[in-house]
């Protein structure tokens, strides 16, 4: 069995970065294929899995369900399919940092409106994917962990990614659950606390000792345990669930930790803070 990794993703978003985490990984890497020879290299692949165990394609948005839908007439394959995506904003400003031209343009759309069609696109898409990740604010190592998490190392655990982030700031599009904990006590409010994050002991004892606390996470965990397992018995290999409060600093940052680590006996799990730097 040849395990078939398919991404795509926006123009700018991190396509090229995942091919080369793949191709560092160990895959065969195959970059922007037409989709007229698609069938004949799939044929190819299969004739020596011996020599193709791990591959890698990269395709454009506009063929990349013809192609994934292609793929999974085939029984030699184990299929992953990634979509990459990123907030408008961030890619304007890296095209123009770049100086890049986005491949739209020279049809005749403005910067603006060639992200936002790109990106409306891909989201339309979204039901198909199996790992979905937004970059928008994702170092490049964090990128690559993501990858590595959803896909390389996790053979034979389901992975579970919890995100941490705020609503005054932003909601990623690569989450397919959300909590909001901004019922719980918000270490804001007190004065030895506020600078600190949800990563310090301090804010940690303080929200985690909270009576309302212990109960919200009871439910949480109640409706997790049936989510989680439910997802996997229907073949998924990866969850994406946000833990929301206000800023993003101190109760979401507690709670999203507590819960990659109550669910790291069962699964894969990792943890990314939107909106604080790790320590």
């Amino acid at each position: 069995m040849i395990d078939l990794v398919i991404v795509t993703g926006a123009y700018g978003a991190g396509k090229s970065l995942a091919a080369q985490a793949f191709e560092e990984a160990g895959y065969y890497v195959t970059d922007r294929i037409p989709l007229g020879v698609v069938d004949a290299y799939f044929k190819e692949l299969i004739s020596e899995p011996e020599k193709y165990p791990r591959v890698a394609l990269t395709v454009e948005a506009d063929i990349a369900l013809e192609t994934y839908k292609k793929a999974k007439k085939y029984p030699g394959f184990s299929i992953k399919f990634f979509g990459i995506t990123c907030d408008p904003q961030t890619l304007n400003e890296r095209f123009r940092l770049s100086r890049k031209v986005h491949p739209y343009e020279p049809k005749g759309k403005t910067l603006e409106q060639a992200i936002k069609d790109d990106v409306d696109a891909l989201r339309k898409l979204r039901d198909y994917f199996d790992v979905y990740i937004d970059t928008g604010k994702l170092s490049k190592d964090e990128f690559r962990n993501r990858i590595y998490d959803a896909c390389i190392s996790a053979k034979e655990k389901f992975v579970v990614s919890f995100t941490s982030f705020g609503y005054k700031v932003n909601v990623p599009q690569d989450i397919e659950t959300v909590f909001d904990v901004r019922l719980l006590p918000n270490p804001y409010w007190e004065p030895e606390l506020k600078e600190l994050t949800g990563l310090d002991q301090e804010v940690k004892d303080y929200v985690l000792k909270a009576p309302e606390t212990k109960d919200f996470l009871k439910h949480i965990i109640q409706y997790l345990d049936f989510y989680l397992a439910e997802l996997k018995k229907k073949g998924r290999k990866h969850a994406s669930i946000g833990i929301a409060c206000s800023g993003g600093q101190h109760r979401s940052v507690v709670i999203a930790e507590y819960l990659k680590e109550h669910y790291s006996k069962d699964y894969y799990t990792n943890v990314t803070h939107k909106n604080i730097q790790s320590k």
